[in-house]
């Protein structure tokens, strides 16, 4: 019986500030205000020390763009000073392509990247950050940390734009040794790509990324698909992590955390409040877990009713306890959802069993 385990990461957004201006950016209206906060290095310890407390043992520094800020090799040294193993630096690659940079990254304490990496092409990738020559830096990073022998994971932000160069994206990363390849599936609104179309269609996505996983995944350690529900990546299910899954997958991040230091302890109580009425209907419950681990699971679901919905063949889908359903905003009108048969599927982690590495609740 599965003993379901929070991850042990959380993410630290130290601020807005950023040094691009990705099309995709959540945050564009605070860049564009000019009116961006960023953490005082006196609030990052507190919430580093409270992390803590609470037994959280990996970070990612984010933003914004984290490399950025003056006081980033403070944090980092203070981040491992107070117990945090694991010190993940999130960027753009737009300082980490400077070696001596990086290097001074790894004196201070930082021991893993994740780097987005937009788009295999680089006028597209500089086309998607806003900034000419990032694809260069960005690749100029990888080869950095690699040369540091520091492990790294790459994004993939996978829009209507670049679903079509994913042969190029191995290409690409062929010649390194990346301990992840993250796609993340976007779901732009009309408004957001008006230079290069509207929707992207969730089934050419799939499709592509199904060639992608076949052709490829021999050659990478670990291949995720994010934020896809798992009837379009059908026989790949293994590569799909929904929100149910990243709860408990250690390279993703403590909803608790992630919900208090980003939206504030009020949006706590109102999740956990909402997550109570709908948590008995919409969670798995299946396997052990601690106190802890249900809250999360309880704030979890109320975030995803939020954000997602279940229609039509999802209702009846064996799966619908283990993924997420589409996007709310999500206005492909086109779309065919193929619900799967059987009985319901109430472990979350059904199809991650060969990815124990992973997964420390696979591991226990």
């Amino acid at each position: 019986m599965l003993t379901r385990l929070v991850t042990k990461r959380i993410v630290l957004q130290v601020g807005f500030s950023c040094n691009a201006r990705c099309k995709f950016c959540y945050y564009k209206e605070e860049l564009a205000s000019g009116k961006v906060k960023d953490l005082t290095f006196s609030e990052v310890k507190k919430r580093l020390e409270e992390a803590r407390r609470f037994g959280k043992n990996q970070i990612e520094l984010s933003g914004g763009e984290p490399t950025i800020r003056k006081d980033i090799f403070q944090i980092a040294e203070y981040a491992r000073q107070t117990g945090f193993r694991i010190v993940c630096v999130i960027t753009n690659g737009l300082r980490t392509h400077d070696f001596d940079f990086c290097k001074k990254l790894q004196k201070s304490g930082v021991n893993e990247f994740l780097f987005s990496l937009h788009s295999p092409v680089g006028e597209e990738h500089d086309w998607l950050t806003g900034v000419k020559g990032s694809w260069k830096k960005v690749i100029q990073s990888i080869k950095n940390v690699e040369a540091l022998g520091i492990p790294y994971r790459t994004n993939t932000v996978i829009s209507n734009m670049n679903y079509s160069h994913l042969d190029q994206l191995y290409n690409v990363l062929k010649p390194f040794q990346p301990a992840a390849v993250n796609l993340l599936v976007y779901n732009p609104s009309t408004a957001e790509f008006p230079e290069k179309g509207e929707i992207v269609d969730y089934h050419i996505v799939g499709s592509k990324i199904k060639d992608f996983i076949e052709k490829y995944q021999k050659y990478f350690k670990t291949i995720n698909v994010r934020w896809l529900p798992f009837c379009f990546l059908k026989g790949y299910e293994k590569n799909i992590r929904t929100q149910w899954q990243k709860l408990y997958e250690d390279q993703e991040w403590d909803p608790y955390f992630n919900i208090k230091f980003n939206k504030g302890p009020l949006a706590v109580l109102l999740s956990f409040l909402g997550g109570a009425l709908i948590y008995p209907f919409k969670a798995p419950r299946y396997g052990q877990k601690n106190f802890y681990t249900l809250f999360n699971e309880i704030i979890s679901s109320f975030r995803m009713v939020y954000y997602y919905k279940q229609d039509g063949p999802c209702k009846s889908c064996s799966l619908k306890k283990i993924c997420t359903g589409l996007p709310r905003k999500y206005k492909n009108q086109k779309i065919v959802l193929e619900k799967y048969e059987g009985e319901i599927i109430r472990d979350p982690l059904f199809f991650c069993k060969e990815y124990t590495q992973n997964f420390e609740s696979l591991r226990v």
